[in-house]
């Protein structure tokens, strides 16, 4: 078990090499602006710093929240999150879903331009490595068979072996499942997505005492996950964080 660790850590290294190298010979290119990166990423530091990132925001949820929302913003916790505390332990998203946040996330998701998943993905690796703990599994969404076949890949499944390979988490594919084809629910408001998400998901084996991580692209307004985090905890994971890339603010 060490030797496979000690092999692992040692492969990982050699890849992380291999690729920053490969920027020297191929200089990254802005997937926002085209311009060079100057920096092994494909996002120059102007662009990044135009980007919406999530602050402040609440520490359980990753709900945004305004200047007004708390006195003490870097230890502030959203009103829903006090009165009915989530099943998961806490959600981490790095940006807000906002322009040019959602062209981002849009292009990777329906269009397989998988370049503007890699830079989202590192930007929530820089927030997931100060982590002194991690957990010991990760999950990604799973979508309905029918959904995947139409888009061609899972997202999150792309996004969850992505952040497991540089992390040296696994990652399982199998332990849940989409057993209901739902509409789309983009645009539904919050209680049409509660009731088409009721028995929309399978657990598929045994999770007993494991924090295991969530992973999405986007939360919205919360539903799936909480779906989830109920399956999973009531199926006896100890802990479930939620790691996406983007959150929306407050329905309208």
């Amino acid at each position: 078990m060490v030797e496979h660790s000690k092999t692992t850590s040692l492969l990982r290294r050699c890849s992380a090499a291999l690729q920053r190298g490969s920027y020297y010979l191929f200089p990254g290119r802005c997937v926002l602006c085209s311009a060079l990166s100057k920096r092994p990423l494909d996002l120059c530091v102007g662009c990044e710093a135009e980007l919406p990132f999530n602050q402040p925001a609440c520490l359980c949820c990753a709900l945004p929240m305004n200047s007004t929302s708390s006195t003490h913003l870097n230890s502030a916790t959203c009103g829903k999150c006090i009165s009915n505390p989530p099943a998961f332990t806490r959600c981490i998203a790095p940006l807000r879903y906002e322009f040019p946040t959602n062209k981002l996330i849009n292009g990777f998701k329906h269009h397989g331009q998988f370049s503007r998943g890699t830079v989202l993905a590192e930007l929530l690796l820089c927030e997931l490595t100060p982590q002194k703990i991690l957990p010991e599994l990760i999950l990604p969404v799973p979508l309905h068979w029918r959904r995947q076949f139409t888009r061609g890949f899972n997202q999150a499944q792309w996004l969850a072996h992505y952040l497991g390979r540089q992390l040296d988490i696994p990652v399982d594919t199998r332990l849940l499942s989409r057993q209901k084809y739902t509409p789309a629910q983009q645009g539904l408001p919050r209680k049409q997505r509660l009731k088409n998400l009721k028995g929309a998901f399978r657990l598929n084996h045994n999770i007993e005492g494991k924090n295991i991580a969530l992973v999405d692209d986007v939360v919205t307004t919360g539903s799936t996950i909480a779906e989830l985090s109920q399956l999973l905890r009531k199926a006896g994971a100890k802990e479930v964080e939620i790691w996406c890339l983007a959150r929306t603010p407050l329905e309208k």
